[in-house]
């Protein structure tokens, strides 16, 4: 429940009502759930960029995927294959810091929730998973309803 209210209290400092905050946070735990995963779960994400190169209220010039891995190896794996250097620092994070942080950074367009990465590495496309687009999320908030796509 603690993830809950660290969502709803963001969502509200961005003028989102607590209710608005939940129906989201739900919308997105069952599309995750499909997956076979749980809103509750750590997910994995690495930061290539430099320290203060994106900071809340900035927009960077270049729009950002913020991808969230089912595991370590699977993220580290991933960044590895594309040759990310310096070897990109991981973080592990809840889902409801990933829905802060899409909605608190406007240069990240779209959350990708990966789903079995390591097996699916390709040099061409992302790998598949539950894509979420800030817009999307916008959307939820202000009580529209949708639900990210299938990537």
């Amino acid at each position: 429940m603690q993830h809950k209210l660290f969502f709803a209290g963001v969502a509200r400092q961005h003028g989102f009502s607590t209710l608005a905050a939940q129906a989201a946070l739900d919308m997105i735990g069952h599309q995750l759930l499909l997956q076979g995963r749980s809103i509750d779960a750590a997910f994995y994400v690495y930061r290539t960029a430099s320290p203060g190169e994106d900071t809340p209220g900035s927009v960077s010039e270049r729009m950002r995927r913020l991808l969230a891995f089912a595991s370590a190896d699977d993220a580290m794996a991933f960044a590895q294959f594309h040759g990310f250097r310096p070897l990109p620092r991981l973080w592990s994070i809840t889902g409801d810091q990933l829905l802060a942080i899409l909605l608190l950074r406007p240069s990240i367009h779209t959350l990708l929730f990966v789903h079995e990465a390591a097996e699916t590495l390709s040099t061409s496309t992302l790998p598949p998973g539950f894509r979420l687009d800030r817009t999307a999320l916008l959307e939820m908030l202000q009580g529209g309803i949708s639900y990210g796509q299938p990537l």
